[in-house]
């Protein structure tokens, strides 16, 4: 009784240990992404092949911020920005791994005004110093729009979102494919009360990633990148409601 009381610890033991082994070998990677792509990246990746093989922390916000972040010691191994100037000032400064350096996406504006919000005086954007997409939204409203509401400035985009889906703002100037995402979540008829943005009225958006030259581990960032880059994945992030090109 005794010999195979051993004989089953043993072997219960042998299949803990190769269990924690098979843990602390998974590779890792930590993400930074502007807030607009969080959720087209988190469908994204579960859909690729690799996904169940490894271990990945996405932080998203402004990415005025996760520059900010990086640039004073964040450790993140890719950071996928809502525009190119951040990505290139971070090359400038020798923090990105040679080559990295790649458009994944081109952002859409839409004008979003749910018919119960009528009585509200405010307009929500993304803060334009931080986010490249209220920019492009201040650019609109300045130069197009020009509604005479009181801007409430969010801290990104998907905050901007969440001011008018809570009733603090009448109306919004929001990526498309935040609206995309959250009609896809939970259908609702006010995720389709808004006007697309002519293209030709507010600066181009155009979102670069970067793996940056900390990481350690730069080969599976290498396949992150090139699984985003993709034929296939780009087709279904221009469904999620970016450009096409």
């Amino acid at each position: 009784m005794s010999m195979l009381y051993n004989r089953v610890s043993y072997y219960f033991c042998l299949l803990l240990l190769l269990n924690i082994n098979s843990v602390v070998a998974k590779e890792s990677v930590h993400i930074a992404v502007a807030s607009n792509f969080k959720a087209p990246l988190e469908q994204l990746l579960k859909q690729a092949p690799f996904y169940n093989n490894i271990d990945i922390k996405i932080s998203a916000g402004a990415s005025g911020v996760l520059y900010s972040q990086i640039i004073h010691g964040a450790p993140f191994d890719i950071f996928l920005s809502a525009d190119a100037k951040r990505p290139e000032q971070l090359s400038e400064q020798g923090l990105i791994v040679n080559g990295s350096l790649k458009t994944y996406a081109t952002g859409k504006l839409a004008l979003w005004q749910p018919e119960t919000h009528s009585d509200n005086p405010y307009i929500a954007i993304a803060n334009p110093r931080l986010s490249p997409y209220g920019e492009a939204a201040e650019y609109y409203n300045n130069h197009y729009l020009k509604t005479g509401l009181t801007f409430v400035l969010a801290n990104n985009i998907t905050q901007a979102f969440q001011f008018v889906d809570s009733a603090n703002a009448r109306l919004g100037i929001v990526a498309l494919a935040t609206l995309k995402a959250a009609n896809q979540l939970q259908p609702n008829n006010k995720y389709e009360a808004y006007t697309l943005i002519p293209e030709t009225q507010y600066p181009a958006i155009i979102q670069q990633a970067v793996i940056l030259k900390s990481t350690d581990n730069l080969a599976l960032s290498n396949k992150i990148m090139n699984y985003l880059l993709s034929i296939k994945v780009q087709t279904q992030i221009a469904e999620f409601g970016y450009k096409k090109d």
